[in-house]
């Protein structure tokens, strides 16, 4: 009797040991990205069918080639009050005399002008090889400027803020200038032509395609496509709100900036300011972006011919695109009903300047005009029994199209070259140079 009692136990416990079992393999297969390592593993790059030839030559606009930056004046406009700078600028400086002002032109070899792109645009203390990687995107992005003029009235190709790149805010340096040496005349390569070789500083784990912006058009920049950074083989469709949602509240094992301070982030918008923001960029952005800012008018939307939209009711997510970035966003006023469509003028109406983001590491950060990022979600908040503005769930360091700058330093960091980092960004490209 004992015997058969101990044997029945026995067979119990080895049931729910393999029951459990089961559970375990079950929830490791489901939720493998839920808990998150300290680091992300390396990761594995693909090594492309044809190894491109280093040699490939690209003649315009030739390895002596010269750009024409536009100084932009204090306040960002293109107008200074006089012809004195307070900063030195290589090459030769051209003034043009306007009504409202001076425009000055730095007309400067393209290779002394990356030397001043690259530490304004990456710091000097990343890997070589990320460094690198940025001198090759700088380079190429703009030679691919360099096929019009931003200002034809000018015959300038760039100005110098982030419209374009930022240029000589940081002087030449050491390591920046090696890396420029290093890859001199490097550009990158799809099908006929030079790539919009655009990049952003931190990933949230995934990357986007360019139709965030007005004129992007994901069909003639397939190099960009959008894609996961990091190990994970997981496939998410994160153009559906509840997947993203899911996806940017929670860390995953093997994003590959899983421990840099941007890669999840969490703030507040008042109702209040969103009504401010409104306001304040209402009339400015619509003219700037075409079908960016739209007013509802019964069953349509049309441009926007007032500068309110009263005090504000709601704001919700209604679009996104490759990779979670938010493509359009409707927001209620008690006179009218706005269509914000576009990442960048979607982030300004959701800025927060002078409150608090907390950051993935713990630290705060103080918010500005423009929301850290397209990445995020919205998560009503009430206040006695009426909304009274949003928690935002949100991830990653600027517009998410082409390389992620601190994804390049830690593949740099795990001993990837820059060409490799480059093809990991960037599908399908090759390296040529300019002669």
């Amino acid at each position: 009797m004992y015997q058969r009692r101990l044997k029945q136990k026995a067979m119990l416990l080895i049931c729910m040991l393999f029951f459990l079992l089961i559970l375990m393999i079950r929830n490791s297969d489901t939720d493998s990205e839920e808990e998150a390592p300290n680091e992300a593993q390396k990761l594995v790059i693909p090594e492309e069918e044809e190894t491109p030839a280093p040699d490939e030559v690209w003649e315009l606009p030739g390895a002596n080639a010269v750009i024409r930056v536009l100084l932009l004046g204090d306040g960002g406009g293109i107008y200074h009050k006089n012809k004195e700078l307070d900063k030195e600028y290589p090459g030769e400086l051209q003034y043009y005399e306007e009504a409202q002002g001076w425009v000055i032109i730095n007309e400067v070899p393209l290779e002394e002008y990356l030397c001043r792109v690259v530490p304004s645009e990456m710091p000097s203390g990343y890997a070589a090889e990320a460094l690198k990687a940025q001198a090759v995107c700088a380079r190429t992005y703009a030679v691919w400027q360099m096929q019009e003029y931003a200002y034809p009235e000018y015959k300038a190709h760039v100005n110098d803020s982030v419209s374009y790149q930022v240029y000589n805010n940081v002087e030449s340096q050491e390591e920046t200038r090696q890396a420029v040496e290093n890859t001199a005349g490097q550009i990158m390569l799809y099908g006929d032509g030079p790539v919009k070789a655009y990049y952003f500083a931190t990933s949230c784990g995934s990357t986007t395609d360019e139709n965030i912006w007005e004129k992007g058009d994901r069909n003639q920049t397939p190099y960009i496509a959008g894609r996961r950074v990091g190990t994970s083989e997981t496939v998410r469709d994160l153009t559906d709100e509840k997947v993203f949602a899911k996806f940017i509240k929670k860390k995953h094992a093997g994003d590959l900036e899983i421990a840099e301070p941007w890669y999840r982030w969490s703030c507040y918008v008042p109702l209040g300011q969103i009504q401010k923001n409104v306001e304040k960029w209402i009339q400015i952005r619509a003219a700037r972006t075409g079908d960016g800012i739209l007013l509802k008018d019964g069953e349509n939307y049309v441009w926007p011919d007032a500068d309110t939209i009263g005090e504000v009711q709601e704001a919700e997510i209604t679009k996104r695109n490759t990779g979670g970035a938010v493509q359009e966003m409707v927001i209620t006023g008690k006179e009218g009903t706005l269509k914000i469509k576009y990442e960048y003028n979607i982030r300004l109406m959701l800025g927060i300047p002078g409150e608090k983001i907390q950051k993935n590491d713990g630290n705060e950060s103080e918010g500005g005009n423009l929301l850290s990022s397209g990445y995020f979600v919205l998560e009503p908040v009430e206040k006695d029994g009426k909304l009274d503005g949003y928690q935002v769930y949100g991830g990653g360091l600027g517009h998410g199209a082409g390389i992620s700058q601190n994804g390049a330093r830690i593949l740099a960091e795990q001993g990837y070259r820059y060409d490799e980092i480059l093809k990991y960004f960037y599908k399908g490209i090759r390296l040529a140079r300019l002669e």
